[in-house]
């Protein structure tokens, strides 16, 4: 690969050598996002505890969750067609 002559003022570097330059540029700076991103993730999984017996999201006031998902689950089943008799 030819990268250009050599003049007075330095190298020229053909069209090719560029997008090189910019496609290695491109994957370095991509890669280092990569790795701060994962360790900005590992850094919050740390702090989250595993099991800390409490729900993730608090109940709604005036509910009760296993009751919700029977009758949620019996009102959706019967709106299907309605049958002509």
């Amino acid at each position: 690969m030819d990268t250009g002559d050599l003049i007075d003022t330095g190298v020229i570097i053909s069209t090719l050598g560029w997008i090189v330059i910019g496609v290695v540029a491109w994957m370095v700076v991509a890669a280092v996002v990569g790795v701060l991103i994962g360790r900005m993730i590992r850094q919050r999984d740390r702090q989250v505890p595993e099991d800390s017996g409490t729900p993730a999201a608090p109940d709604v006031p005036g509910s009760t969750a296993g009751q919700d998902d029977v009758l949620n689950t019996s009102r959706t089943a019967s709106r299907g067609r309605q049958r002509r008799s």
